[in-house]
Formats: structure tokens, C-alpha cells, sequence
């Protein structure tokens, strides 16, 4: 009996040490669709700011598309979709984060509206 017990025991601890294991840690690549509101202004723009429309790359006179403002991000959304998104081409820099991925594809999903 104190053999099944303490097998039990040792089953049941090594089933729960890895439950502060987060889903991006776990699925590195993977999309989780939630239900916040991902606004243009405090969640898109920067990361668009800091990581596509920066110095030499998608500003005015520079590389193309031209990501300076929300009318010229939403006239190329599904470009911006297909290589930040699901090819993780853009930026040159390297990927996104899986959180920026999801703020901007869950942003994309909801209408990319100008919020």
C-alpha cells in the first residue's frame, strides 16, 4: 500500500512541475487568438514606430510600403499581415515577438480599425 502511495505521489509531482510553463515559452511560433482589444494607437503604432517605420526602413522617401500613418498601414495590411504575420520575413531585423505577432494579427482579426 505505502508503495502505490508514494509511486502516486512521485506520478502527481512530476505532472505538476511544469505548470508555470507558459504557452509562449511552450509554442514559440504559435498565434493565440484572445479577447482584448488591441487599439491602433497604443498597441499597433508602436510596434509599427519602433520596429517598421524607423530610420532607413518604411518612412517617406525610404523603403516601400510607406507605414508612417494609419491610412497608408491600413491601404497594406495584407502585406503587412503576410510578412510580419505569417512569414515572419519583416522586419529584416528579425521576427516580431509572439506577443507583438498577436497584438497585430488579433488587431487585424477585429478590423484593423483606426482606434
Amino acid at each position: 500500500m505505502l508503495k502505490k502511495i508514494t509511486g502516486l505521489l512521485l506520478v502527481s509531482i512530476s505532472l505538476t512541475a511544469c505548470y508555470k510553463d507558459t504557452e509562449e515559452e511552450l509554442y514559440p511560433n504559435s498565434f493565440v487568438k484572445d479577447n482584448n482589444t488591441y487599439t491602433f494607437a497604443t498597441d499597433v503604432k508602436p510596434i509599427i514606430d519602433i520596429k517598421c517605420a524607423s530610420a532607413g526602413c518604411h518612412i517617406s522617401g525610404a523603403q516601400a510600403p510607406d507605414l508612417t500613418t494609419y491610412a497608408l498601414v491600413k491601404a497594406n495590411i495584407v502585406r503587412v499581415e503576410a510578412r510580419a504575420v505569417t512569414l515572419k520575413t519583416m522586419p529584416t531585423s528579425g521576427a516580431l515577438s509572439v506577443l507583438e505577432i498577436n497584438k497585430l494579427k488579433n488587431w487585424i482579426d477585429a478590423g484593423a480599425l483606426n482606434n
